[in-house]
């Protein structure tokens, strides 16, 4: 039987500041949406994708600190969807990208000409981070 692999790589900027919470046990997770423009077709205006990360611990922390509205970064991780029934009994899905990695993609130039990031001089340090869902994360 052929193995199977769920690994998915995004570049993009965030649509938004990330939203950091902490879970009830103490778990850090911070959500961001990234903006991930996609080619329909030669003679084709792009498109935007919308997608939904979310990411774990030590690594939650660091795109928290360092990440904001417009940062131009890279995700690793993995794709999960939900499945769920709404309130009006209708069968919904979810789709979310849990990351295992974050990479700051802009360059020194790119800031020095944006707001200070929320107290950072230089790119997010490279930190280890997991969950449940992640055995082991690897960061660049």
């Amino acid at each position: 039987m052929a193995a199977t692999f769920n690994q998915c790589t995004f570049i993009g900027h965030l649509g938004k500041d990330p939203e950091f919470s902490v879970t009830p046990s103490g778990t850090p997770v911070v959500k961001f949406s990234l903006a991930v423009d996609q080619h329909k077709g030669k003679g084709q205006e792009k498109e935007t994708l919308w997608l939904n990360i979310v990411a774990w611990d030590k690594l939650a922390e660091t795109v928290e600190k360092y990440a904001e509205r417009g940062s131009f970064v890279m995700v690793q991780g993995r794709l999960e969807i939900d499945i769920y029934t709404d309130k009006e009994g209708h069968k919904r899905q979810s789709v979310r990208i849990v990351a295992g990695s974050v990479q700051l993609l802009d360059s020194k130039d790119n800031k020095d000409n944006k707001p200070q990031q929320k107290g950072a001089t230089k790119p997010a340090p490279a930190s280890e981070g997991g969950n449940d869902f992640l055995d082991e994360v690897d960061f660049p």
